[in-house]
C-alpha cells in the first residue's frame, strides 16, 4: 500500500506564516491578504517581498495592511555586478541569480515564514528549494499532449495558445513551484497541480479564430502589439478576476491545513472530509464548493492493452482499405467473412469461408479476415451470448453450463478437428440449434453493417488517396 506524505504540515492551532512575493500591481496579493483576515483562515501574511520596490504595489499594500516589506531590486543587483540583463542565458547571470536569491532569502529569514506565495513574482529563484512555495498560472495545466502541459509558459503566452487552439474557456492553475536548473525552462510549470478555477469563457471580442491564426503566422519578433496580444491581455485580466482571485487564496488555505499529500509514486492526494482521495487536481468555484478531478493514472498494463487495441484497429483498417478490387467486391468479402464468423464454429470458419468466397465472387482476403470477428479469445464471451439468445429464439430449455461446455471444446487444443465436431454434436440438438439460431440472428445484424461500413471506408480512403496524388502532382 502506498505511503502518503503531506506536502506541508503545520503545528496544530497555529496559523502558518507566509511570505507573499509580488512584482507588479498586486491584485492577487491583495485578495490573499483580504482572505487572510477571515477568522477561520489557517494562514497569516508575515511579510511582503518584491524584486521591484519602485514599481510594484508592495510598499502600498504593506502600509495599508500593516505588513512589513522586504525588497531587493533584481535589475539593480545585476547592474551592480556588471550585467545589463537579468536573463538566465549565461553561466554568470545564472550565478548572479543564486546570489540574489540567497541574499533575498536571508532578508526574510528573520520573519520565520513557513512557506512562500508567488503572487505575480516574476524572477525564478532558488528560494522555492528552501521552502515550499505556491504559484498561480494563467492556464489550465491539466491539458496535456503526450504527457506535456501544453498551456505552460510565461505571461500572456498560455492564454494565446489556448485561443489559437480553439479552446472555449480558460482556467487558473495553482501549483507547487519547483526549483530550477540552468535557464529554468525544463522545470517551468511542472509542479503538482493543487487546484484549478472553474472554466472562464474566452472572449474573442468578435474576432474569428482564422483571423487570429493568420496574425500569429505573420509575427516576426516580440514585443507584439497586435490584436492577438491585446485579446490575450484582456483575457488574462478576466481570468485573474474570475480565476486567480477565486482559486488562489482557498488553495493556500487547504495547503497550509495539510490537505495535500503525495504517495511514494508521486501521485497527488486531497483530504476531503477526512478521507484521502487520489486526484489529478481539485476545481474550486466562486460559490466556495469544490470538485475533485480524478487522477489520470499511468497504468502500464492499461497502456499496453490500449496500444494493442489501437494496433489491432489500425491493422484491420489497413487490411480493409487496401484490399484490391471494387468497393463492392471488398465489402462482399468482409460481409461474407463476418457471416461465417457468426454462424460457423470457430475451429472451421476459414475452411468454410474460402470456397464461399469463390461462390459469391468476393474478396478472399476479406472473407478470411472477417471470420476473426470470433476467435478463441472472443468466443469465450460471444458464444454464451449467442446460445442464450438462440435458446430464447427456439424456446429451448438449456442449462447455464451448456455454453461453458461449448467454449471448452472450441478452446481445447488437444482435440483434433474431427473430435471437436463430434464433441459439438454430442452436446445435444437443443444446444446446437440454439448456437446456430443465435449466430444467424447476430449475422442478420452484423452482415449489412459490415457491408455498408466497409464499402464506405474503401470509397473514402480511395478518394482521399486520389486527392493527395492530385495535390502532389500539382506541386510537382
Amino acid at each position: 500500500m502506498s505511503v502518503l506524505k503531506k506536502i506541508f504540515e503545520k503545528n496544530s492551532g497555529v496559523k502558518a506564516r507566509l511570505a507573499l512575493f509580488l512584482s507588479g500591481g498586486g491584485s492577487n496579493a491583495s485578495k490573499i491578504i483580504e482572505y487572510a483576515r477571515n477568522a477561520d483562515c489557517a494562514y497569516e501574511i508575515a511579510v511582503l517581498v518584491t524584486d521591484k520596490p519602485e514599481s510594484s504595489a508592495a510598499e502600498t499594500l504593506g502600509k495599508e495592511n500593516n505588513i512589513p516589506v522586504v525588497s531587493l531590486d533584481i535589475a539593480k543587483f545585476y547592474m551592480e555586478h556588471g550585467e545589463s540583463s537579468i536573463m538566465l542565458n549565461t553561466p554568470h547571470r545564472r550565478e548572479l541569480r543564486d546570489l540574489w536569491s540567497d541574499e533575498l532569502y536571508n532578508k526574510i529569514a528573520g520573519f520565520k515564514v513557513d512557506a512562500g506565495i508567488l503572487a505575480g513574482f516574476m524572477p525564478l529563484s532558488n528560494i522555492v528549494g528552501k521552502m515550499p512555495c505556491l504559484n498561480v498560472h494563467p492556464g489550465d495545466l491539466t491539458v496535456t499532449e503526450n504527457g506535456v502541459r501544453i498551456l505552460a509558459g510565461l505571461h500572456y503566452r498560455p492564454v494565446e495558445n489556448a485561443i489559437l487552439r480553439g479552446h472555449k474557456a480558460l482556467r487558473s492553475s495553482v501549483i507547487l513551484a519547483q526549483n530550477y536548473c540552468g535557464d529554468g525552462k525544463k522545470e517551468q510549470d511542472t509542479g503538482p497541480i493543487l487546484g484549478v478555477s472553474a472554466p472562464v469563457e474566452i472572449d474573442l471580442e468578435g474576432h474569428s479564430l482564422q483571423e487570429l491564426k493568420l496574425i500569429d503566422s505573420q509575427r516576426t519578433a516580440p514585443p507584439y502589439s497586435d490584436v492577438l496580444r491585446q485579446l490575450a491581455d484582456h483575457n488574462v485580466e478576466k481570468l485573474k478576476v474570475q480565476g486567480d482571485h477565486v482559486v488562489f487564496p482557498v488553495v493556500i488555505d487547504h495547503f497550509v491545513r495539510g490537505d495535500y499529500a503525495l504517495d511514494d509514486e508521486g501521485r497527488l492526494f486531497f483530504n476531503q472530509n477526512g478521507k484521502w482521495q487520489n486526484v489529478e487536481t481539485v476545481e474550486f468555484r466562486a460559490d466556495n464548493s469544490c470538485c475533485l478531478m480524478p487522477s489520470k493514472v499511468n497504468d502500464p498494463q492499461k497502456n499496453r492493452t490500449q496500444n494493442r487495441f489501437l494496433r489491432f484497429v489500425k491493422y484491420y483498417y489497413t487490411k480493409i482499405v487496401r484490399t484490391p478490387g471494387t468497393p463492392e467486391f471488398v465489402a462482399r468479402g468482409w460481409a461474407l467473412g463476418v457471416a461465417v464468423g457468426c454462424i460457423v464454429p470457430v475451429f472451421c470458419q476459414i475452411i468454410v469461408a474460402i470456397p464461399l468466397s469463390f461462390l459469391f465472387r468476393c474478396s478472399k482476403i476479406g472473407a478470411i479476415a472477417g471470420t476473426f470477428v470470433t476467435t478463441p479469445p472472443t468466443a469465450i464471451f460471444i458464444y454464451p451470448v449467442l446460445i442464450w439468445v438462440g435458446n430464447k429464439v427456439i424456446n429451448g430449455d438449456l442449462s447455464s453450463e451448456s455454453a461453458g461446455q461449448l467454449v471448452e471444446i472450441f478452446n481445447n487444443e488437444s482435440l483434433t478437428f474431427a473430435q471437436k465436431w463430434q464433441a459439438f454434436a454430442d452436446l445435444g440438438g437443443d444446444l446446437v440449434a440454439a448456437f446456430f439460431a443465435g449466430g444467424a440472428l447476430w449475422a442478420a445484424i452484423m452482415v449489412p453493417l459490415t457491408y455498408f461500413g466497409v464499402k464506405k471506408l474503401v470509397v473514402s480512403y480511395r478518394k482521399l488517396r486520389e486527392a493527395r496524388r492530385t495535390k502532389q502532382d500539382q506541386r510537382d
